[in-house]
């Protein structure tokens, strides 16, 4: 048995049977905004910029590299979607037009996935910056695998 779903199956069964019905603070919101592992020296100073919208600098960093991969992904998905309604429209069309048309969205679909790749190789350029600045090594990020990253958009 899988170890996620043996831990998964033995939630659901304290569930079932009440074990978390009458924990403390049950019903009662989370109380995430203090961090139990920062450095009390520190504390004061994070408070002080987080109340006033700042974020160290890696952190920004991070959110960019972030909303990056997700407009990056998104293009290609429009392409793709863009190509599969050009495809569809032509059928089974085999006049010049529809092969000088089909030839077109082959070249474009291919200059998407090159402006992808290219996009995932600064991003991983900008990671192993990013990997540099961040304060723990827990706070790294992965590289993207860009065969990957295609694969699951594909």
């Amino acid at each position: 048995m899988n170890f996620d779903r043996f831990v998964e199956e033995q939630l659901r069964k304290a569930r079932e049977e009440g074990k978390f019905d009458n924990l403390r603070g049950h019903g009662q919101p989370l109380h995430t905004d203090e961090n139990p592992f920062e450095d009390p020296a520190w504390r004061m100073a994070n408070d002080m910029l987080k109340k006033n919208g700042f974020r160290p600098d890696w952190l920004e960093d991070d959110v960019a590299i972030r909303n990056d991969a997700a407009q990056a992904r998104q293009a290609l998905v429009r392409s793709r979607d863009w190509r599969a309604a050009q495809l569809d429209a032509l059928g089974e069309r085999r006049d010049a037009a529809a092969i000088e048309q089909r030839l077109f969205v082959d070249d474009e679909w291919r200059l998407a996935q090159a402006r992808f790749r290219a996009k995932l190789t600064d991003l991983n350029k900008a990671i192993f910056t990013l990997n540099l600045k961040v304060p723990s090594a827990s706070l790294q990020r992965l590289k993207f695998n860009i065969e990957q990253e295609l694969q699951k958009l594909l």
